[in-house]
């Protein structure tokens, strides 16, 4: 039994020849205003409220209360078609019913759409009721009205399996898979999904097609890459070192060091969410309650114990001042991450917060604690999950909780807790409520201050959280960076505050599933590069972590953290790229001490197919003379170096192991895909998948050829995969016996470029 919903390799590989080349072997329908008339001449259904009018390029189709009903023939087929058109928004935009481009369908569950729901642009592959799969792009939301938008639908199968493409403006918005639609309708609509739903605007240039869209995106590339040594830009810093801990209670247990040290390798900060009370397992509850006298009861030995934990084993802790003690709030339900209420009395929170924040003085000094980070609860504009109440309350809960800790520590270093995702374009959450979370800038810089009466309040740091998710672009990342920062500049006191992101990972599979653990294959090496380059680019100052193992078994994602371990305390230095190709390729380049570190990176949004890229990478120092030997090393990250994951599910499959009923594929959980029964294997064979993910040293003290201050590699990257190359002056290394010079360098010169090119 294959995979669930992965292609097989030959079908892959003839869908990439179709939608790379082109292909076509049957005739397309067009339509559009000046060929209406004629194509209703033909069998088409016209409602008698679709008029013509001047559209971007000709004559366009008005749409107001009906559609165009069309004869299916051959022109589109349930296992293979396209469909494009341009669309141009109406006055109302975004329109709050549902209004259709596009519709294939008879039967309620069993349809081909794209249709705009609430703005928000919807493309669905439906092939029964529990088959639902769709692509969706919020974005379309903040379109202008009386706009033009160019939509592109394209689908391709493997036997049931329906493999299917969302492209706007020019630009891939997503790939999703679904079920073969098995009774393929004799008819289609443009403009209304059968009766209703109708569009109320232009759509011209409808293109029908039964074969897939030539997608560039698919398309293998070449990319040139110039790395200056002499021109440094800035500290290669540790943004890593940070983990989120949503439970404390190991870390005081001596018996679980090793364990957190073995599934967390790279942490230094431990920060401690829901650390103080209010949680769904009972723990943490140091908050007793209140006296006759007014004061409030509190037994912080526990806490102290897993700070004391921390402290032992070298790390720093970080705390989140989160949630609510239930006693507290006395909710009236609990929510998905506890208590997520404020205090009925915000005087008595006052005063806990400043107890906890004493407790943690008395016992490891001012000196230690007055190091250490504090944060007010955890995205407080995400209701009910972190924050039931309202802004305003959360506002006044922020003044009161920074005015307790500065009590005791005047100079804290304190800010708001980690804000939904800014660089989303959905204005409102999943509860339907405004996205707010920015305003607390604005509330921490001018607003009156709840607690104090005065203007403002102490804000250190500003982060949200932001995930990604397999086959989705990673754009919204600088733009919600950009949001958050251009939101800080507004206030002359806060335009020097770090910007940091304290929730990330790649949290959906190309599914839309939820993973836990994140990606385990290279496609998540490439892309936690790709991030990283970016992190860089926008000066973000930290990026937490969650998880990077499983069962101890590192993830390719780990291993470029692990490389970046190395680069970690140099010197960036400029790079320069050009490409033929949207891919995300790039470097990061760095000089530590005499060595020149490039991390080099190939990632797409897609998982599959996975496309190439050709690098020319030029690394200039004018050390690099004719008489000058330098050593090359190399480590590389990609489908055959550093991943164990699929030979695991291969395992399983011959082990006769299937996966749980709507299993996230390749997540870091095994036992969320495979049941226990994979995670015994996993266990049983453990030192085989050890071996697999280890990261390969592929190149060992080579000899490149440098001169003219410069040296040339000419290297093929695969989809998604990551290299880093090490480049050392001085003397050759001594060689393995087995390894003569002369057999080193021709393996080189199927490398490198025998002389070295000008760079500009």
């Amino acid at each position: 039994m294959a995979p669930v919903n992965l292609l097989t390799n030959a079908v892959m590989t003839s869908l990439v020849a179709v939608l790379t080349t082109g292909a076509t072997s049957r005739a397309e329908l067009l339509i559009d205003g000046d060929t209406l008339g004629e194509l209703a001449a033909a069998g088409l259904t016209v409602h008698p409220s679709v008029t013509t009018a001047a559209g971007r390029d000709g004559q366009g189709i008005d749409f107001s209360d009906g559609g165009i009903e069309i004869p299916m023939a051959d022109h589109l087929a349930a296992a293979t078609g396209t469909v494009e058109l341009w669309c141009r928004t109406p006055d109302d935009w975004p329109a709050q019913e549902d209004r259709t481009l596009f519709h294939v369908g008879e039967e309620a569950h069993v349809h081909v759409t794209i249709f705009f729901r609430n703005g928000g642009l919807i493309a669905v592959y439906k092939g029964g009721e529990e088959y639902y799969a769709s692509i969706r792009h919020a974005a379309s939301r903040s379109w202008e009205p009386a706009s033009w938008h160019h939509v592109q639908f394209t689908w391709e199968s493997d036997e049931t399996t329906v493999t299917f493409f969302l492209r706007v403006d020019d630009e891939l918005v997503g790939m999703a898979e679904g079920r073969l639609i098995e009774n393929w309708p004799a008819r289609f609509f443009a403009g209304i999904r059968g009766a209703r739903a109708p569009w109320r605007g232009l759509i011209e240039n409808v293109r029908i097609a039964a074969e897939p869209l030539p997608l560039p995106e698919l398309q293998p590339g070449s990319r040139t890459i110039d790395v200056y040594a002499d021109r440094p830009i800035g500290e290669c810093y540790n943004f890593w070192s940070i983990s989120n801990f949503t439970s404390q209670h190991m870390f005081a247990d001596p018996e679980q060091r090793n364990s957190i040290r073995r599934g967390r390798p790279f942490t230094r900060y431990v920060n401690c969410v829901r650390l103080i009370g209010g949680r769904t397992d009972g723990r943490n509850q140091y908050f007793k309650g209140v006296g006759p006298d007014g004061k409030i009861r509190c037994d912080f030995t526990g806490l102290i114990a897993q700070l004391r934990g921390m402290l032992a084993w070298g790390y720093t802790p970080r705390i989140v001042l989160d949630n609510v003690p239930t006693a507290m709030s006395q909710p009236a339900e609990m929510h998905t991450y506890g208590n997520t209420y404020p205090p009925k009395d915000f005087e008595v929170w006052h005063q806990y917060v400043e107890a906890v924040v004493r407790a943690m003085v008395d016992e490891f000094g001012l000196d230690v604690v007055s190091k250490w980070r504090f944060r007010v609860g955890t995205e407080p504009d995400l209701y009910p999950g972190h924050w039931a109440g309202s802004k305003e309350e959360y506002l006044k809960h922020y003044d009161y909780t920074v005015d307790a800790v500065t009590r005791v520590i005047p100079e804290a270093d304190i800010g708001p807790g980690n804000i939904l995702n800014p660089g989303m374009e959905d204005a409102t959450t999943a509860s339907g409520r405004p996205r707010w979370g920015l305003e607390i800038v604005d509330h921490a810089a001018t607003g009156r201050n709840y607690c104090t009466g005065g203007t403002g309040t102490r804000l250190c740091f500003l982060s949200c959280s932001w995930y990604g998710r397999v086959g989705r672009s990673m754009d919204s990342f600088e733009v919600a960076v950009r949001r958050m920062r251009e939101r800080l500049d507004r206030y002359p006191q806060f335009r020097d505050v770090p910007v940091e992101v304290a929730e990330f990972a790649i949290l959906q599979d190309e599914y839309g599933r939820r993973l836990m653990g994140g990606d385990v294959t290279e496609w998540g090496a490439s892309w936690y590069a790709a991030i990283a380059e970016r992190v860089y680019a926008l000066n973000v100052a930290q990026v937490h972590e969650w998880s990077q193992t499983s069962a101890g078994i590192r993830h390719p994602r780990a291993h470029v953290i692990g490389m970046l371990e190395q680069m970690a305390g140099g010197e960036r230095l400029a790079t320069e790229v050009t490409g033929t190709s949207p891919a995300r390729c790039g470097a990061i380049g760095v000089r530590k001490g005499d060595a020149i570190y490039i991390l080099l990176y190939n990632h797409r949004a897609l998982r599959r197919p996975k496309a190439a890229e050709h690098v020319s990478l030029t690394v200039h120092d004018r050390q690099m003379k004719p008489d000058n030997r330098w050593r090359l090393s190399e480590w590389t990250v990609d489908e055959s170096h550093g991943v164990f994951a699929r030979e695991f599910y291969k395992d399983c499959e011959e082990a006769g192991i299937e996966p749980l009923p709507n299993a996230p594929v390749f997540g870091g959980s095994i036992s969320r895909r495979l049941g226990g029964a994979g995670a015994q294997l996993l266990r049983a064979n453990i030192e085989k998948y050890q071996k697999l993910a280890a990261l390969p040293q592929t190149k060992v003290d080579e000899l490149p050829t440098v001169g003219g201050g410069q040296v040339t590699f000419e290297i093929e990257m695969p989809g998604h995969s990551v290299r880093l190359l090490k480049l050392s002056p001085g003397a050759q290394a001594s060689l393995p016996a087995s390894v003569s010079p002369s057999r080193l360098a021709f393996a080189c010169a199927t490398h490198l470029v025998a002389s070295p090119r000008r760079g500009p």
